[in-house]
């Protein structure tokens, strides 16, 4: 299977391929959904600018003047049914809008169509109707119904803030995690659709995904499910950063993608704990490389279905910091108290990280009845408001935003509500007209559909909160008109919402309060009845290798009469979970990983000469770059070399990577003997170390242009303007497929929960006056380690030398929550980037070789640091252990002021 072929397979996951269309049954031209999808998906809405749109080709004008030929010949042509020896006379009902002077986006254009049809059967059907001209009494109802359908915010103004407060901290590169929470039909998937209206894609990378109860907390699926979304954003569909992936990447991914097992069939000798990290490993490499290394935004629903591991995946690329995550989560709320093993996976992951990744919870309070008053006047201008109105409202629903909605339709469909000339106009209410409960007017709706009807969404409710439109007509062995009529009787009822997709739609329970009073009311045996049938239907989709995993059979077989088939699915999906997650083994995991994989080492033995001869290529071409310009015959000519002689070693080597430690050259993680060629060799580790990187891997396949630029960046790239992320973005600016560098990183090692939030929030680009009081703060540090070998900790000369010190901490940390100091090579970091010590050369130098001594690699100061601990850090440098030092040493005497950090050189 090619990665083009995979990629549409992937699209087919949790759809039922047979019943997939593309077209309508009846014209065999696009029906209105997936017109809707062509308008999202094709149309510049912000471009028109007062242009007309087409469709097809058409000015307003023009589509009028076709639908009203289309209308003469429907009348001028009648049906002849030869069967029935009969003639039928057909009559057609058309409603015309365009855009943008009807509308500006896709959605409210088909609405503005779907009123206009309305319009034209409301006034005696057999006629066109043109949205413009459309009589605002005869569709009063229809447009306010359509007014209730848009999303609503009301009410929720304080915590909307709260929201732009942590973008605004995000767009500092601050990772943010907040969590929504609220009751049923309390608002929580409107409040995340609120959110996303705000924001602009392009800069940033958002995704919207949620959490599934069918899937009983199954490993990564809730991750496989972004990656799919991720996937589907770009413009190859992720095809090429597929290419770039080993046969081992590919290997671990095909355990939570299926599919993947077609396109390379590799066997992992390793055992399924180094498969288990591997596999998380290869999801946080991968996912910052589908984005281009942007900023991402989750914005989740029913976050507490979420599973573990991915929640610890989210985890890790947020203490990374390797791309800013801005995550926001909906839930119901916290349970009440339970032992630990009985904690669904969400409460054990705030149990735990809540403090570490600094998550805050956003509470949706009950609307009162002055925010009820703001959104009535909103949805209905000028509208006149009975005395009390809004109080009583209040008081009916409790403040609860679905429930309000409910009540609105159904006053809007009983002409409670209505336009009265161009005024809105609610009429006197009888005690009767205002149901007692959100489970009166459900039953109520449910009551209106016809058999059929009842039937569709008693299965749509055995479902689940979702299930795609292919899934549902399938199932059901209806036909798929029969099945989209029902879709949009219930979704105007207020039962339902649909998502229109190419060649599916998801449908969506409102809430699920609507769900609970759908499913409740359904008898035991026709529950268990409709789960095995859904069951053995879904059985033969996972055999088709259409459902990624056993999970959904396991929770319909259960929930029926058979289960023995519940208890092979659980036990075939607990075998599947076990392989591929360990929450224990998990909390270890860093994601940390170059890109040198197993099947790449050794290198083979013919390539072994060609090493001196890629390298020296790349060292002269880097020198030609500097030395003549860019066009010329010599840059030319090296890099030409420079791009044969890697091409040729990677003839016989899926990649070639090149890397060091502690002074020494590795060639796809072996260690070589320079031998003949030590100064050449030298020569490029001193360059990787000046560019701060820790090696580089080629991909067979790269090109001319690839090595090209890589080069030029080499030679012209200056120590002092390499942060953090610099070769991330230079790659994904430059459209690095077949190249990875891996620049050097500094991954905390810290024992206190809530420091590393701490030292997340602590990027803070470092100003040319705080240089003065790091200087200070060195020259403080050196003479009280100088002291501390002379005089004993508790001595008037070493008990000054610390507080010095403490005063000169104390005057930076009051403007920095931290300051950490580290070496990285030769090089002075501050915070994580490199600063100039020339004006204090000398200092600079003797605290490298401090730091060198002590075998650490940085220092951590938080804000809080005390006398005490400073006491107890520089008394510990008095008498080191002649055997070492390391984590062993230090973790027990600073438990508070150093962090560990692991570079390339240990």
């Amino acid at each position: 299977m090619q990665y083009e072929e995979l990629i549409t397979s992937l699209k087919q996951v949790g759809k039922d391929p047979s019943r997939l269309i593309f077209e309508d049954e009846l014209t065999g031209i696009a029906n209105r959904r997936f017109l809707l999808s062509y308008f999202e998906s094709k149309v510049p809405w912000d471009a028109l600018n007062g242009h007309t749109l087409s469709l097809p080709r058409a000015s307003r004008t023009a589509a009028l003047q076709l639908a009203t030929r289309l209308h003469q010949r429907i009348h001028e042509e009648s049906l002849n049914l030869e069967d029935e020896k009969a003639v039928v006379h057909m009559t057609l009902s058309i409603g015309i809008a365009s855009a943008p002077e009807d509308a500006k986006t896709g959605k409210t254009l088909i609405q503005k169509a779907d009123t206009a049809l309305y319009h034209a059967k409301k006034s005696g059907r057999d006629r066109l109707a043109n949205a413009a001209e459309l009589e605002l009494q005869v569709v009063s109802d229809m447009a306010a119904l359509h007014l209730l359908e848009e999303v609503h915010s009301v009410g929720r103004g304080l915590e909307l803030v709260q929201v732009a407060e942590s973008l605004k901290k995000f767009g500092q590169r601050q990772s943010q995690f907040l969590l929504v929470e609220g009751t049923d039909g309390m608002g929580k998937t409107t409040f995340l659709e609120a959110i996303r209206r705000t924001l602009v894609q392009g800069e940033v990378e958002v995704v919207e995904a949620n959490g599934v109860q069918q899937e009983a907390f199954r490993p990564y699926y809730l991750a496989a499910n972004i990656l799919l979304i991720l996937l589907s954003h770009r413009s190859d569909k992720g095809a090429a950063v597929f290419e770039s992936l080993s046969s081992t990447q590919i290997a671990y991914l095909s355990h939570i993608l299926p599919q993947l097992e077609e396109v390379q069939d590799v066997r992992l000798d390793e055992d399924e704990a180094a498969q288990r990290e591997g596999l998380f490993n290869t999801l946080v490499f991968l996912i910052p490389k589908l984005i281009g290394f942007r900023p991402l935004i989750l914005l989740l629903d029913d976050l507490h279905f979420a599973d573990e591991a991915t929640l610890m995946l989210l985890r890790v690329l947020i203490l990374r910091r390797e791309v800013p995550v801005f995550i926001c989560g909906a839930f119901p709320g916290t349970a009440p108290a339970r032992a630990k093993d009985q904690m669904p996976p969400l409460e054990r992951f705030l149990a735990v990280q809540q403090d570490e990744l600094g998550i805050k919870k956003i509470t949706l309070k009950p609307l009162t009845p002055a925010d009820i008053a703001i959104h009535l006047r909103g949805l209905f201008p000028q509208v006149g408001l009975p005395p009390d109105f809004e109080k009583h409202l209040a008081h009916v629903t409790q403040g609860n935003p679905l429930f309000l909605s409910e009540i609105l339709r159904k006053l809007v469909m009983d002409q409670k509500i209505s336009l009265v000339g161009r005024q809105w106009v609610i009429q006197p209410l009888e005690e009767s007209d205002l149901p007692r409960s959100l489970e009166e007017i459900v039953s109520q709706q449910i009551a209106t559909l016809d058999e059929e009807g009842r039937q569709l969404l008693a299965r749509a409710s055995t479902f689940g909160e979702d299930v795609s439109l292919s899934v549902l007509t399938g199932s059901s062995q209806k036909m798929e008109a029969k099945v989209l009529e029902f879709v949009d009787q219930a979704a105007a009822l207020g039962l339902l919402r649909s998502d229109f997709q190419l060649n599916d739609e998801t449908i969506r329970f409102l809430s699920k309060r609507v769900l609970d009073i759908t499913y409740g009311g359904l008898q035991q045996d026709q529950k268990q009845a409709l789960h095995e049938g859904i069951g053995t239907y879904e059985e033969t989709l996972y055999q088709q290798g259409v459902l990624p995993s056993a999970a959904h059979l396991a929770y319909h077989f259960k929930r029926s009469a058979n289960q023995e088939k519940a208890r092979t699915y659980e036990e075939l999906q607990a075998v599947s979970n076990k392989k591929v997650f360990n929450v224990q083994e998990a909390i270890s995991y860093s994601g940390e990983q170059f890109e040198v994989h197993p099947e790449d080492i050794p290198l083979d033995p013919a390539s072994l000469p060609q090493i001196p001869g890629v390298i020296r290529s790349l060292q002269t071409a880097v020198r030609n770059v500097r030395l003549y310009p860019p066009e010329s015959k010599a840059v030319a000519s090296a890099v030409l070399q420079a791009t044969g002689a890697i091409t040729q070693a990677l003839s016989q080597n899926e990649r070639l990577t090149f890397s060091h430690s502690k002074r020494a050259l590795l060639v796809n993680g072996q260690k070589i003997d320079a031998g003949d060629f030590r100064f050449v060799a030298d020569a490029f580790l001193d360059s990787l170390s000046r560019l701060e990187l820790q090696g580089i891997a080629f991909h067979r396949g790269v090109t001319e242009q690839e090595v090209k630029l890589l080069i030029e960046a080499f030679g012209f790239a200056r120590p002092e303007t390499i942060d953090q992320r610099y070769w991330a973005r230079f790659s994904s600016e430059r459209g690095l497929i077949h190249v990875n560098l891996k620049q050097v990183r500094y991954t905390e090692r810290t024992r206190r929960r809530g420091i590393s939030h701490q030292l997340q929030a602590a990027d803070q680009k470092v100003e040319h006056g705080d240089l003065a009081q790091i200087q200070d703060i060195i020259r403080c540090l050196l003479i009280a380690v100088k002291n501390i070998k002379f005089y004993p900790i508790n001595s008037k000369t070493a008990s000054t030398a610390v507080e010095q010190l403490l005063e000169a901490l104390r005057k930076l940390l009051s403007r920095r929550p931290v300051l950490t100091l580290a070496r990285a090579s030769k090089a002075l970091l501050v915070d994580g980037e490199r600063v100039d010590p020339s004006e204090f050369k000398a200092l600079a130098e003797g605290f490298l070789e401090f730091l060198d001594s002590i075998e650490l690699h940085s220092l951590t100061f938080l804000e809080h640091t005390s006398y005490f601990e400073l006491e107890t850090f520089i008394g510990a440098l008095r008498q080191l252990p002649a055997s070492g030092l390391g984590r062993e040493f230090w973790l027990p005497r600073s438990p508070l002021i150093c962090c560990w950090r692991r570079c390339p050189d240990g």
